[in-house]
C-alpha cells in the first residue's frame, strides 16, 4: 500500500516538463503512469496501482463490446512515463489541455496515487470546501472498509 500525502506547488518549464517531488519518487518507482483523472485532473500512478485497476476489470468477456470499449477508453488515456536524465517528465499535450494547465500546477498526494491539477482550478475548487462534509465522506468510506 502506498501513502502519498502532502501537497506541492510546481510549475511547467518551457518544454512542458515537470519534476515529481523527491518525497514521492521512491514510492512511485521507475515505472509509473500518467492518466486522465476526474475533474480535469491528471493521475500519477505507480505500475502496481495501475495493475490493480486492470485486475479489477475481472474476466470481461472478449465479446462484451460495451465492457471492451470502456476498457479501451480507459487504457487509451494512460501514458507510460519516461524521465529525462534530470528526472523531469514531459506532460503530454493532451493531458495538459484536458487539465487546463498553463504553467502553475499543484501536485497532491491522494493515498495510492498523485493528482496534478492547474493551480488556479485547485484554488477555485478548494475555496468553498466544507471540511465537515469532507470528514463525513471520509468517515463513510472508513465504515465501508470495515464491512
Amino acid at each position: 500500500m502506498y501513502s502519498f500525502n502532502g501537497r506541492f506547488n510546481n510549475r511547467l518549464d518551457d518544454k512542458n516538463r515537470i519534476r515529481i517531488p523527491a518525497k514521492f519518487k521512491a514510492e512511485l518507482g521507475a515505472d509509473y503512469k500518467l492518466a486522465f483523472g476526474p475533474g480535469e485532473s491528471i493521475y500519477v500512478m505507480p505500475q502496481r496501482e495501475y495493475q490493480k485497476i486492470l485486475d479489477g476489470f475481472g474476466e470481461a468477456s472478449f465479446f462484451d463490446e460495451e465492457a471492451q470499449n470502456a476498457i479501451a477508453m480507459f487504457t487509451g488515456m494512460v501514458y507510460d512515463v519516461s524521465e529525462d536524465n534530470q528526472g523531469r517528465v514531459v506532460l503530454p499535450a493532451e493531458l495538459k489541455e484536458y487539465a487546463k494547465i498553463d504553467k502553475d500546477i499543484v501536485i497532491t498526494g491522494a493515498a495510492s496515487y498523485l493528482r496534478i491539477e492547474a493551480a488556479e482550478k485547485f484554488a477555485e475548487k478548494n475555496a468553498s470546501v466544507n471540511m465537515g462534509s469532507v470528514f463525513a465522506k471520509l468517515n463513510a468510506l472508513r465504515g465501508k472498509a470495515k464491512e
